[in-house]
């Protein structure tokens, strides 16, 4: 288990590695419209809602160390499916399938596999502490991979995906020195898993966590979705001619990322000083706020806006988990993770869906129709966070099973 706490760093940042991310929606503009590269977004989504629950069920139940090797796997297939796409939009799709596996298998997994290694130490109370420390690692690994994904798109926005594919290789590589933590006792085929999972909607803080969890997919990506393009436009090039469009995007999200590391270290704090509801709320003003802006203006300056992007991201992750993590059984953590990631994947990939219809290749148009999403997930959070109290969701405590 030892072990596990000194490969947990490498394996978080060989995963959030992200080289690909600043060309990639540079990389289908260029061999597709804008409706088209929306609706190559919103059918990742769609893919996600398909292994989502089956990749938690396999990491509840076959073991977490197996499902981030799925991870780290499908993310090598998906990597070679962009790399010989060739701006295929069947192969970009294949691609999406395998990256939509990848995270699924990652999703949920990487937290509780982390938490899980520190129950069997019996240190689980450090996992707040040292799931931030791990959490800014990871991004500022990110940062330097934005920054080198955008230098290599300079040159050949297929360079991003070659690179990424070696990362996922050796992410590979690094899950095979995982060890499983201690085997549950637990049937395999429990056909109540599901159930026992939804059952825990019935607590007060874990319903509201769950619907929190799911509308933070869209509060993460709707500032994240059209950013490419948003800056072609800022730059004043085109998708036919990018100019330094990559280097400028792998700079602006390695900012993101360092502000996020920043912010990493930090949330633990802002939860306990403010209280968790509150940080989740008003991470979530935060992100509408962006959207709008840039909905709003093609100023540069918005740019510096945007890279607080990473804020509620990284923060959101870090409070859910600790607040959700104490409240569930072992064996369900991975599930119930999953599940939250399923809704709030299939609700933003049905967004993406009508924003792709009505874009008609009108950039503010669809920003405009994110950035009302956006209030309106902002303003239902809100509402039904009325009803708790803060000690609840404060207390640490003991894990429940649900009938």
């Amino acid at each position: 288990m030892q072990q596990n706490l000194r490969l947990i760093p490498y394996h978080q940042a060989l995963a959030h590695s992200f080289l690909w991310i600043p060309v990639f929606v540079l990389f289908t503009r260029s061999h597709l419209d804008l409706d088209q590269a929306i609706l190559v977004m919103s059918v990742y989504y769609f893919f996600v809602i398909g292994v989502e629950v089956p990749s938690g069920w396999m990491s509840d139940k076959v073991g977490r160390v197996f499902t981030l090797r799925v991870a780290a796997a499908a993310g090598v297939s998906a990597h070679t499916c962009f790399l010989l796409s060739g701006g295929s939009l069947a192969w970009i799709l294949v691609g999406q399938f395998f990256m939509a596996t990848s995270f699924a298998s990652l999703s949920g997994t990487d937290v509780s596999f982390h938490y899980d290694t520190l129950e069997a130490l019996d240190i689980a109370d450090e996992f707040q502490k040292r799931e931030s420390r791990v959490a800014s690692r990871g991004l500022i690994a990110t940062t330097f991979a934005m920054l080198s994904g955008g230098a290599l798109g300079l040159i050949d926005l297929r360079l991003a995906f070659a690179a990424s594919l070696i990362i996922s290789a050796m992410q590979f590589a690094v899950t095979l020195r995982l060890a499983e933590p201690p085997p549950l006792s637990v049937d395999p085929l429990d056909v109540s898993h599901m159930r026992a999972c939804f059952a825990y909607l019935r607590n007060g803080p874990l319903a509201w966590i769950f619907l929190y969890g799911a509308a933070m997919v869209t509060l993460v990506h709707v500032s994240f979705t059209l950013f490419q393009p948003w800056l072609t436009e800022v730059t004043g090039q085109s998708a036919d001619d990018l100019g330094n469009t990559p280097i400028v995007a792998g700079s602006f999200m390695a900012g993101a990322s360092l502000v996020g590391a920043y912010t990493a270290h930090r949330s633990a704090d802002m939860g306990r000083r403010f209280g968790p509801v509150n940080v989740l709320i008003a991470m979530g003003v935060l992100s509408a706020g962006i959207v709008t802006s840039m909905a709003a203006s093609t100023h540069i300056a918005i740019v510096l806006v945007v890279c607080l992007r990473s804020v509620q991201m990284v923060t959101s992750k870090i409070l859910i988990t600790a607040v959700a993590a104490p409240r569930l059984r072992r064996d369900h953590r991975a599930t119930f993770f999953s599940l939250n990631s399923l809704a709030g994947r299939g609700s933003y990939g049905i967004v993406l869906l009508f924003v792709a219809n009505g874009a008609n290749d009108n950039l503010t148009g669809a920003l405009t129709q994110l950035s009302i999403v956006a209030w309106v997930t902002v303003a239902i959070i809100a509402i039904t966070a009325l009803p708790l109290r803060a000690p609840e969701l404060n207390r640490q405590t003991e894990v429940t099973t649900p009938s």
